[in-house]
């Protein structure tokens, strides 16, 4: 490892602005430490800047005291450092996957607030060898092997961020020798040895072989065509309203090879479905055959999905928890809609928003000009759209239709903005 070699990787990953700002999540472990390190040369040989983003989870007793020794071994490079806390209570289960999306949520909603477009990941080859196999074993023998055998991406858009993965081209005994020459000691989190976990056990040997490196290049190579050409296709048959519902042309989607409408279907779903992942292919396939042939509502990765006016209409399901607005602000709800509240208007603090409902639509339906409020939105849209109730619970805002009877729309606004893109595209074989 060199800092050429790491700008050799860096160039594959552009393009960056001029005197880039990159954020580094650091766990204070050996993968990160690195490439906080590699960044740090990197952004200053640019005239750039890094900024060391580290995650306290509160799991562990002594995990605010490392999260500040990482600040501090940031801040002697040059770097800056941010500390983020994982607040309130934490699940019985699934744990790890709770921490895991959180851990995003909290690194992507820092960069958004702090204007940065790039944060870097130190995921690196024997972490993506281990996920392909994890990714394998899920799917089952008999499942053919798919785009998930390339692995992680190398550059991913969650909520308007790109996420960098310049370590894939790096075992972990290069990573630890590079951090031996330049001295650089790393915290060791007692969880990535518990046999506990699904990877330690394949990282142990106790699962079976993994994945060869080439096996999931090649697939890596597979799934970048495949990625643009979703791409291509929704550009040409996909409709997003800003009310968080998209309608799809089923006559391109009908055209298209099998493999590529159903990655631009699965993107679509976690867009508006708000899921970390993509749903199963075979769920998939079924659904969507079933779904064009106009033979019905389909239920999948959250969202519902049916012919409506000759177009495939996908909206979210309704189930979303409702949230308490207690003061002014910005924030994500049910990963899909970016809230902006100002003073509340007449209708003050607190406020709830929450999804319409047939609670909602009843409530409408009293209204005169209830066929005005819905008439353009889709029936099967509706009960899902966002809405505001004051402290007593009643309707005072619902975005996207015009209902607003006491004139709070300036000071609450609603905008779809999701935390998954519509399209994967810019996947990178490092």
């Amino acid at each position: 490892m060199s800092d050429a070699g790491f700008a050799r990787v860096m160039d594959c990953l552009g393009p960056f602005e001029a005197r880039p700002h990159i954020a580094v999540a650091v766990s204070g472990g050996p993968d990160s430490l690195a490439l906080m390190h590699l960044l740090t040369a990197w952004c200053r040989a640019r005239g750039g800047h890094l900024t060391a983003v580290t995650v306290d989870h509160g799991l562990r007793p002594e995990s605010g005291a490392e999260a500040q020794k990482v600040a501090g071994w940031a801040r002697g490079i040059g770097a800056s450092a941010v500390i983020l806390t994982w607040l309130g209570e934490k699940p019985q289960s699934g744990l790890q996957a709770a921490a895991r999306q959180m851990r995003y949520e909290l690194l992507t909603d820092w960069c958004r607030r702090a204007d940065v477009l790039h944060l870097a990941l130190a995921h690196q080859a024997d972490d993506q060898r281990e996920t392909v196999a994890m990714r394998q074993a899920r799917a089952g023998k008999d499942e053919p092997p798919g785009p998930g055998l390339a692995g992680m991406s190398a550059i991913t858009v969650r909520h308007g961020i790109r996420l960098l993965r310049p370590m894939l081209g790096f075992c972990r005994a290069s990573i630890a020798a590079y951090l031996d020459r330049i001295g650089q000691d790393w915290i060791e989190d007692p969880s990535n040895r518990s046999l506990r976990f699904e990877r330690v056990r394949w990282r142990s040997g106790l699962m079976g072989r993994l994945p060869d490196g080439a096996d999931i290049q090649t697939a890596g190579e597979r799934r970048r065509r495949l990625e643009f050409a979703a791409a291509d296709l929704l550009m040409c048959a996909a409709e997003i309203a800003p009310a968080g519902y998209v309608l799809l042309d089923p006559v391109p989607i009908r055209a298209a090879a099998v493999e590529v409408a159903e990655w631009a279907l699965g993107q679509v779903l976690m867009m508006v479905g708000g899921g970390s992942y993509r749903p199963a292919r075979a769920a998939l396939r079924r659904d969507m055959t079933v779904a064009l042939a106009g033979k019905g509502v389909r239920s999948l990765a959250g969202c519902l999905f049916g012919l409506w006016r000759q177009r495939l209409l996908i909206c979210r399901e309704t189930g979303a928890a409702a949230g308490i607005v207690e003061g002014p602000g910005s924030f994500m709800w049910d990963r899909r809609f970016r809230v902006t509240c100002g003073a509340g208007g007449p209708a003050g603090f607190p406020l709830e928003i929450g999804q319409l409902g047939e609670r909602g639509l009843r409530e409408l339906e009293k209204t005169p000009e209830s066929s005005q409020f819905l008439g353009p939105i889709p029936a099967l849209a509706r009960p899902s759209l966002p809405v505001f109730r004051d402290a007593t619970g009643r309707l005072i805002l619902v975005p996207f239709t015009g209902y607003d009877p006491v004139g709070c729309r300036n000071e609450l606004n609603c905008r779809f903005d999701p935390y998954n893109s519509a399209t994967s595209i810019g996947f990178t074989v490092a």
